[in-house]
């Protein structure tokens, strides 16, 4: 296996200087023969660069860390992808802060637009636990990738549903692939990788999980997908990132409608899912930090009657339903 291809390795080291972000990646790549230009020639054409390079031995350190995480990605054998490689992933690259390097460990899903990604609350309840499984199980059948972020509660059940139904599932993390966070889920993600499954991060060997790390994870997820499951959450959830982000796309969201043992004890987990089934556009714009015309694309299913519609949803397909209140 090849772990990094040349393009890719000359802008990880370009990406190790300070205060290069993905925006001057693309300006680098756009140069005629940048891969056959040295540091001094790019650093003319490039006023982040050149800036960065005004400290003593920059480049020979950024070469260094590169170096440094294509000897983990060889070690652990994963793959370093930028966007300028054929294998980046379709439907992240079609996002507008796609992360210009990822690290893959495993296989990802060989028809990248049949991914959603189903997410929610660490704490479901026992019905939000039921729905994930569900609705995860239908998807593994159909043939899709089941993306998320192998955090306890929503996320590790959809991981074990994909699993358990025979489906490919990826774990995007916020940390370095060299740890696993929680670290009760090591067994999980070897268990992801057999099935031949994978783990994605745009975090380098070595990186640990801050706070700001899980909303760009989030948003990642998202972009990975053709649209998002959000099973449960509150008012103030780490999942609503992803739930914007894939409005946000132009990607779809789906939400299922509280079951009424879960609405009769007023659950604070599904506090989000009420919100959106409500009629208050007002609201909805304000939670999803969206526009109007976006809320086009958020759909609420109410029982496994609905979930082949989730499958359409990529094609426009609008939802219709019965509201009955009740999660069959």
């Amino acid at each position: 296996m090849i772990a990094i291809s040349t393009k890719t390795e000359k802008m990880l080291a370009l990406s190790m200087l300070k205060g290069v972000g993905p925006a001057t990646l693309h300006q680098v790549a756009a140069l005629p023969n940048f891969l056959l230009e040295d540091i001094n020639w790019i650093a003319k054409k490039s006023p982040k660069i050149q800036k960065s390079l005004e400290l003593p031995s920059a480049w020979n350190t950024a070469q260094a860390q590169a170096c440094f995480q294509i000897s983990e990605a060889q070690r652990s054998d994963t793959r370093i992808i930028s966007v300028l490689d054929e294998d980046y992933p379709e439907l992240l690259r079609l996002t507008k802060d796609a992360p210009y390097i990822i690290y893959v460990k495993g296989n990802l899903h060989t028809v990248p637009r049949k991914s959603v990604a189903i997410i929610g609350t660490r704490q479901p309840t026992k019905h939000g636990v039921m729905i994930a499984d569900r609705v995860t199980k239908f998807f593994a059948e159909n043939g899709w990738s089941i993306v998320s972020g192998l955090a306890l509660g929503c996320d590790a059940v959809a991981h074990r549903s994909a699993l358990a139904n025979g489906g490919h599932t990826i774990a995007v993390l916020a940390h370095g692939l060299d740890t696993v966070s929680p670290s009760s889920h090591k067994q999980l993600t070897l268990e992801i990788l057999e099935a031949g499954g994978a783990l994605v991060s745009e975090y380098g060997f070595g990186s640990s999980a801050i706070p700001s790390n899980f909303v760009k994870r989030d948003r990642t997820q998202a972009g990975l997908a053709q649209g998002v499951v959000m099973i449960q959450s509150d008012v103030k959830g780490g999942s609503l990132h992803a739930s914007r982000a894939a409005l946000q796309y132009g990607r779809w969201l789906a939400v299922p409608y509280p079951t009424d043992q879960d609405r009769e004890a007023a659950e604070a987990k599904i506090q989000a899912n009420m919100l959106f089934a409500s009629t208050s556009v007002s609201d909805k714009k304000n939670l999803l930090k969206c526009e109007t015309q976006d809320l086009e694309r958020l759909h609420v299913f109410f029982g496994r009657a609905d979930y082949p519609k989730m499958l359409d949803y990529g094609d426009g397909a609008a939802l219709t339903h019965n509201d009955t209140g009740k999660m069959l």
